[in-house]
């Protein structure tokens, strides 16, 4: 038996915080598995013999509320981020000296900068959960200074570990997230779903203007978006200036998420980039047919008969006809649907936990 400590940031909902939940419960079947986080699991389930352990943001070192604080204060962001990481090193080398695991697993940026500049017992495995081209400078460095102090690094496409010097894809190991879905699409309603945390890149702004394109001549259709909202995507003025408030509906956080989809008619991934889309692959295992964009690693992760309609990148145009074409060809729903499970098979817990636990405990 091994012991895994797994840092994630939080364990409100998210994509990264499903997958990090659902590698905990599988090892801890025959592991001992403690969980690092900031927050309580009230969102996704794991398991009863899973140790949780909580840290919380010290106050901020710097602070500014004088006149031009809006001027001043980005420029104590970097000062307060040392200052962060710095303190979440030294409690997470405290918590390794404690539990002395013999892995420690981090996932998102701010846990990866904590495990490979703590020190303590085990190795140090970190994951890239994004595609890092897309990303700030100030990201794309400090995942370089990370991976370079790491023992191993999970990548979850070729494409994303090419985006990274020798050094670090010489340690760096491909293995894609394991898929778990808890019941079968079922279809039967004209709606349209989307699942993915309310962010730019998940381009929900396009998916709108695409739908309203597309609703033109299916004006029965409904357009539901799933997911957790940080805040930062604010939809409202868009649905309400295209007079769709009786035909988009921000659903939020849902969990579990594929009961409150399985009537669907069809899924849509509209992002302009991603590591591995979690919500894609859920859908094609549910039994969906499928639109996806042609982000960054598309192909490597589809192949070259994809399961799917695969639209560019940011063209509306293009999206509000896939979604056109599967509403008026039945045909063409039923032969996506029955290819989509086929294929999403290979991202089953079975096939890919054995890769997870090769580059662990290896």
């Amino acid at each position: 038996m091994k012991k895994v400590l797994i840092v994630i940031d939080t364990l409100y909902g998210g994509g990264a915080e499903r997958v990090a939940c659902r590698i905990a419960n599988a090892l801890s079947v025959d592991n001992e598995v403690v969980i690092y986080t900031r927050s309580t699991p009230d969102r996704y389930q794991i398991a009863e013999n899973i140790k949780v352990l909580n840290f919380t943001y010290p106050p901020r070192l710097l602070t500014y509320r004088g006149r031009g604080v809006r001027f001043v204060e980005p420029i104590l962001v970097p000062f307060n981020n040392l200052y962060w990481y710095r303190y979440f090193a030294k409690k997470l080398k405290d918590i390794k000296q404690k539990e002395k695991p013999d892995v420690t697993l981090s996932m998102l940026i701010v846990p990866n900068i904590m495990n490979a500049f703590s020190k303590g017992p085990g190795l140090k495995v970190l994951s890239e959960r994004n595609n890092p081209a897309k990303k700030s400078a100030a990201y794309r460095r400090w995942s370089n200074l990370c991976f370079r102090r790491a023992d191993r690094v999970i990548f979850q496409t070729e494409t994303i570990r090419n985006h990274y010097s020798s050094s670090i894809r010489k340690k760096g190991v491909v293995v894609p997230n394991p898929v778990l879905v808890d019941c079968k699409a079922t279809g039967g309603c004209k709606r349209i779903v989307t699942m993915g945390r309310m962010h730019p890149q998940k381009n929900h702004t396009m998916l709108i203007k695409a739908f309203a394109l597309f609703s033109k001549n299916h004006p029965e259709h409904t357009l539901h978006i799933y997911g957790k909202d940080l805040g930062e995507e604010n939809l409202n003025p868009l649905i309400e200036s295209l007079s769709l408030t009786d035909k988009v509906f921000i659903e939020g956080f849902k969990n579990p998420i594929h009961s409150f989809i399985v009537d669907a008619e069809q899924f849509v991934l509209s992002s302009d980039y991603e590591g591995t889309p979690n919500a894609l692959l859920e859908a094609l295992m549910m039994g969906f047919p499928c639109i996806t964009t042609d982000f960054e690693g598309t192909h490597e992760l589809l192949g070259e008969d994809a399961p799917c309609l695969v639209t560019p990148v940011g063209d509306e145009v293009a999206l509000a006809e896939a979604m056109a074409r599967l509403a008026d060809d039945s045909a063409l729903r039923e032969t996506l649907s029955i290819r989509a499970v086929q294929f999403a098979q290979a991202f089953s817990m079975e096939n890919i936990m054995p890769k997870w636990r090769d580059v662990l405990f290896s």
